[in-house]
């Protein structure tokens, strides 16, 4: 498999001098898209990812806006698709890329906190497989960012729109690369705390190397959370939003709406926040209205 990722890398290489010598050739920036998500659904069928969890494009056949999407920590492209298919009616080209995560891997709580603690069952278990859960958020900023420079130099006027955890990603995507606009769906700045939430932030706190190892999701989202909230400090916010969230959100608080709309500078942004529909406001009987929010703002930036 090492000398088939070398092949691929290379040919990738190849067809981004072609696009970087002939920027004006939409084939060329047609093919580099095509072939660069063929090959990450190469390695992903390799490691025995079931194909409705893979990366997706949805590629039109003539200049288009780029759309990537990125989905939430518990999730996988699939729960993307359904807004894919929608911008793709609308005549955006789309790109669901799959994070570095497994989707079936979640902490236990603190039972698993206890073991480390006391040295039980160290080196057993979901933990032997790392200290990062299958994933680190720096290992999916870095497998975004590539997807976002492969789809830039496809289109120019790209987006970036991400779910929930998703959306935290997006946001460090939008300081970095100069998007057009950017899609915050019940985007996760701030958690909705609780019992059990408070003494994970407690331990965290006294004993974070144990933490860590304990218990890695959390660990990890929370990390890239105040990393991220750190990063967009309290100045002015430029590129143009679109933030939708349900008011009944039991996972994510309002506090991230409010963060973002008290910083939002451009004219363009738009804030809607939903009466209902939960967290998963990409799902369910209000699900088309979000869609319709997300093409209208893309054909309004």
């Amino acid at each position: 498999m090492a000398k088939t990722l070398e092949r691929i890398n290379q040919s990738v290489w190849e067809l981004r001098e072609k696009v970087r010598l002939n920027p004006e050739s939409f084939d060329y920036r047609k093919d580099l898209l095509n072939f660069w998500t063929d090959s990450k659904i190469f390695v992903e069928r390799r490691r025995g990812v079931p194909e409705p969890q893979r990366s997706f494009l949805m590629l039109q056949k003539k200049e288009a806006a780029g759309c990537l999407l990125i989905h939430g920590a518990g999730g996988s492209p699939e729960e993307m698709r359904p807004m894919a298919e929608n911008l793709f009616r609308q005549g955006f080209t789309v790109l669901g890329i799959r994070l570095p995560l497994d989707p079936n891997y979640s902490d236990a709580g603190f039972s698993e906190f206890t073991r480390a603690v006391f040295g039980r069952g160290r080196g057993k278990g979901r933990n032997s497989r790392g200290t990062n859960g299958g994933g680190s958020w720096s290992a999916c900023i870095a497998q975004s960012e590539v997807a976002l420079d492969t789809l830039l130099a496809y289109s120019p006027g790209s987006f970036v729109g991400g779910f929930s955890f998703g959306g935290t990603i997006a946001l460090n995507l939008m300081q970095k690369f100069p998007v057009k606009g950017t899609i915050l769906l019940s985007p996760g700045l701030f958690p909705i705390g609780g019992t059990r939430f408070a003494m994970f932030w407690a331990a965290r706190r006294f004993l974070p190397g144990l933490t860590r190892k304990a218990m890695p999701v959390r660990s990890m989202m929370l990390d890239l959370v105040e990393r991220t909230r750190s990063n967009l400090g309290s100045g002015p916010i430029d590129n143009p939003m679109l933030v939708i969230q349900a008011a009944d959100d039991p996972v994510i608080s309002a506090r991230g709406y409010q963060f973002l709309q008290k910083r939002a500078s451009s004219p363009k942004s738009k804030f809607v926040l939903l009466g209902k529909g939960g967290h998963v406001i990409i799902k369910g009987e209000d699900s088309g209205k979000v869609f319709g929010y997300c093409s209208d703002f893309i054909k309004g930036v």
